[in-house]
């Protein structure tokens, strides 16, 4: 049976210009976060995750008129466990629940 993790996904860019994911067990106050150098190794990760294409491009729109360190967040998602531990979003946070 393929298991998955109700998450709250989140995306930022930092000073640098890079682009951080960050994905939190759904009710959890912390999780893991990634960090990207380019806007289309972001955009890929949040299509296996599961958003459709049109939001993946607004909130993309959105984070780059925004200053850096500013969170948007994407909607609760459902990710299947094989694909956040393959794009290597793990954390002792998840196993617990």
């Amino acid at each position: 049976m393929l298991s998955s993790m109700r998450a709250d996904i989140f995306i930022d860019k930092t000073e640098g210009g890079s682009f951080q994911i960050s994905v939190v067990r759904h009710g959890q106050s912390s999780g893991t976060a990634r960090k990207y150098d380019a806007v289309g190794k972001a955009e890929a990760v949040l299509l296996a995750f599961g958003f459709k294409k049109a939001l993946v491009d607004r909130q993309l729109q959105a984070l780059s008129e925004t200053p850096p360190s500013v969170l948007l967040r994407f909607p609760i998602a459902d990710v299947a466990d094989d694909v956040l531990r393959s794009l290597g979003f793990t954390a002792a946070a998840f196993q617990a629940a």
